[in-house]
Order: C-alpha cells, then structure tokens, then sequence
C-alpha cells in the first residue's frame, strides 16, 4: 500500500510545466465561482447607481436618453462578463426601470407618454437581456474550453510521465493530492467502505486509488479516473520489473551453478587426481622409492593443492561478490607494498619487473588479490611481465603489461566474465579475470584490458588516489 499526505510548501509540479495552479477546480457543470457572483451583483448596484447618478445631470433630454440607453446596455453587458447572466439579467430589468424613471416622459413615474417611447424601453430591455445571455454563455462556453484544455493538458503529462517512466508510484500520487487538494492519496489492494468525504476510483489490477477530502465534480472525477489508472500501470509496471529482476537473477544463478558445477566435475578432478595418485604410489610403494622420486611426488602434490586453493578462492571470492557481501576497508596504502605481497610465493614472480609505484586509498588485501590474479594471467603467457604505475590528480593507473599473444578487442569484454578461459584452454575455472574486476569495483576503481604496443595485453587499474 502506498499512501502520500500533506507536506510542507513545495512546487506544483502542473504549475511548472504548464504555467498554471495545475489544481482542477469545478468548472465542468458550467457554474461561476462565489467571488465572481459577488463582484457581479456588487457591480450592477454600484454600477446602476452610479450611472443615474452621472446622467440625470446631462442638459441635453435627447442626447441624455440615447447616451443612457448605450450605457446601461453597455452595462448590463459587463456585469454579463463578470458575474453571468442573473446579475445581468437584474442589471437590464433595472436599468429599463431607471431609464423609465428619470429620463422617458413624463419623469419620475414608470408611466410611457408615447408608444415609441414604449417599444423603445422594451426593445432596450429584450436587447439587454439577450446581449446578456449571450455574453454569459460565451463566457462560460470560454471557462468550460479552459477547463477542458487544462484537463487534457492534465491527462499528456501524465502520459508523457508514465510512457517517460520518470514518475514512482509515491510522486505520482503527491502529484495527485496537490492536484486534486485533496488531505491524503493512497493506493490499496481492498476496495475500502465508502465515506464523505473520501473518493474511490479503480486503479487497475486489483488496486483502488482512495482520496481523502478532496470535493470533486464530474470532470474532476473524469482527471482522477485517469490518476488511477496511470498509477495503476505504473505499479503493475513496477511489479512486472521486480519479476523480471527475479526472472534474471534466478536465471544467472541457474547458469551460474551449471558453470560450477562444470567446473567442478572436471576442473577440480585433475588435481584432486594427481593427490589421490600421488598419495597411493607414496602409501603402497614407499619403501621401494628413491629420494628422488619421493620428492617429485611431494612436488606434484603442492602443486596440485596449489591449484586447489587458488580455484576454491576463486570460487569463494567470486560467490560473496554475486551476494553482495565484499566490504572493502579503504586506506592510504603505497602500491609498491601491495604488489610486492601478492608475488610472493607466486610462480613466475622471477620474470616481474615492479616500476616505481605510488600511493593508493584503496583496500590492501582486496587489490593485493587483484594483482595477484593478474600476474598469475600475464606470465602464464608472457615470459616478461611489467607491473606500472603513474597518478592523476584523485585517481591512479596501476598497470599489469605482458608481451604475449594478446586477445582480440572483439573478446576482451568475454574473458572478464565468469567462467570463461580465453581460447578455451588451460587450467582453472575461468573465474581469475572476474574476480579481479568484482574486487576492483568494489574499492571504487575500473578493470580494463589493453592492448600493449608491440604485442601483448595490459590489464589497466584505474583505482582511487590520494584523498586529502
């Protein structure tokens, strides 16, 4: 359930992008607001008032007759504009009543002495009347093509939003309590009891979209109608990208136990078989072995633990990296010491040349196993290997450079991914690369592969550097 109230003084998102208060207001049924009432019943008493006032103070009879008639005509037509057609109405009726009065013959009684003078007072009054009603239905006519514009205005953000996907459930329902003035807007599952007060409009799926104090009319419910059901679709919308995400997880983790378990039925078997083998010649023939035999045995047997153990790391790096659970403790650490610690007890690290190295904030053990993972790669295919560094301002570039084979720029993205040996072949379960770049990302830095001048691939650290 999702549920917005109140909050304090913030921008109406409708009033910025269409110019507006963005609050729909009831102007569908064709009816005028109290204030413009008000203003138009005050305008026609003041108004007529005024006018007698002003004429019966012309010298001229027959210019005081017609200059009346045109103003009083004219006034009813304003107070049409301001306040509809029964102020206006009642301004027309008496103003007639006034004209009679104080400028037809005889004055000051409603009697007509001449019969022109008689069709031209109902003439007058007909013509006032009508102007008024015209004037009246235009103005409305006006609100009511305002109101719809405003609706329909309404109705393409709200499209533009939800096609755009910007919105969240919990904003577009702010954006309906601001829009509709209403105390609280909430999204339930169950249609909730009916209320004063409280408007419920079907939001798709199953969901209902609950107004609290908001007083809507016709059109008003028409522009909630339609909140409803672009919340509806953005919570299914929402609910369609959770299973997805779950369809995908649960998809890597299915691919991810297949590759393991690949990796176990056979990558794991030969040194697991060269133990076994090593240790039964050791157990049933011990006493007919030379010295020399009994430690190549023993030879073979540390090189296959050591095969052991790098794979198992592998494995269980690579697992608490999918899991989220890599926590990096970050410090000012000079590179120089972390690489010399991962080439230690590393075969190959005779052919490393180590450049001069600068200071990192980095995580020592974490990027020692980076560099470690790396320099183990580069020498199994390179006789020379380079290890290189140089700093930028807040970053620094440690780089790992070997003078092999190379790898294609069309499969340097495959070999980070996990599982994956380039070309296929050697030992190992493919994980070295992507655990390298998995640890790497998580102290704040980038792994990238290279291609190195004159043959050769070069894994490029870009890691952060110094924080002061």
């Amino acid at each position: 359930m999702w549920k917005v109230a109140p909050r304090g003084s913030q921008t109406d998102l409708l009033d910025h992008r269409m110019g507006h208060t963005g609050r729909v207001q009831s102007r569908g049924t064709g009816r005028l607001s109290r204030r413009r009432l008000w203003f138009g019943w005050s305008l026609a008493a003041i108004g007529l008032a005024a006018l007698t006032e002003l004429l019966v103070h012309v010298a001229s009879d027959t210019s005081r007759i017609a200059l009346a008639t045109m103003l009083f005509l004219s006034l009813a037509v304003l107070v049409a504009i301001v306040g509809g057609r029964w102020p206006a109405v009642t301004a027309a009726v008496v103003g007639a009543l006034l004209l009679n009065y104080y400028f037809i013959p005889p004055l000051h009684t409603l009697d007509v002495a001449s019969g022109g003078d008689l069709w031209a007072l109902a003439v007058f009054t007909v013509t006032a009347v009508a102007v008024s009603s015209v004037v009246d239905a235009a103005s409305r006519r006006r609100a009511e093509a305002h109101a719809a514009a405003r609706e329909a205005g309404t109705l393409a953000m709200l499209n533009r939003q939800v096609l755009g996907g910007a919105y969240d459930v919990p904003r577009l329902l702010d954006l309906a309590r601001e829009t509709f003035g209403a105390r609280s807007v909430e999204l339930v599952t169950d249609r909730p009891s009916a209320s004063a007060g409280t408007l419920v409009v079907p939001a798709g799926a199953g969901g209902w979209l609950v107004l609290e104090g908001a007083s809507l009319g016709p059109r008003e419910r028409s522009v909630a109608a339609a909140f409803a059901s672009h919340v509806g679709v953005l919570r299914e919308r929402e609910e369609l990208a959770r299973q997805s995400m779950a369809a995908q997880q649960l998809e890597a983790g299915n691919r991810t136990r297949t590759a393991l378990l690949a990796a176990v039925s056979h990558d794991l078997r030969t040194p697991l078989a060269g133990l076994r083998s090593a240790t039964e010649t050791l157990q049933t023939h011990d006493h007919r072995l030379g010295d020399a035999e009994r430690h190549d045995l023993l030879d073979a047997m540390s090189s296959s633990i050591a095969r052991l153990n790098t794979m198992v790391s592998d494995l269980l790096d690579m697992s608490r990296l999918e899991t989220g659970v890599v926590r990096p403790i970050a410090a000012e650490v000079p590179l120089g010491e972390v690489v010399r610690g991962a080439l230690a007890g590393l075969d190959g690290a005779d052919r490393v040349t180590v450049g001069e190295l600068p200071t990192a904030y980095v995580d020592p053990g974490l990027l020692e196993r980076v560099v470690a993972n790396l320099v183990a790669n580069a020498v199994r295919y390179s006789e020379v290997v380079e290890v290189l560094g140089d700093a930028d301002g807040s970053r620094v570039t440690l780089r790992v450079v070997d003078h092999g084979p190379g790898v294609e720029p069309a499969d340097r993205a495959a070999i980070f991914e996990p599982f994956q040996r380039h070309g296929d072949s050697g030992s190992g379960v493919g994980l070295g690369l992507a655990v390298a770049r998995g640890l790497t990302e998580a102290q704040g830095g980038t792994l990238e592969a290279a291609e190195t001048p004159g043959g050769g691939l070069t894994m490029v650290l870009d890691l952060p550097g110094d924080t002061s």
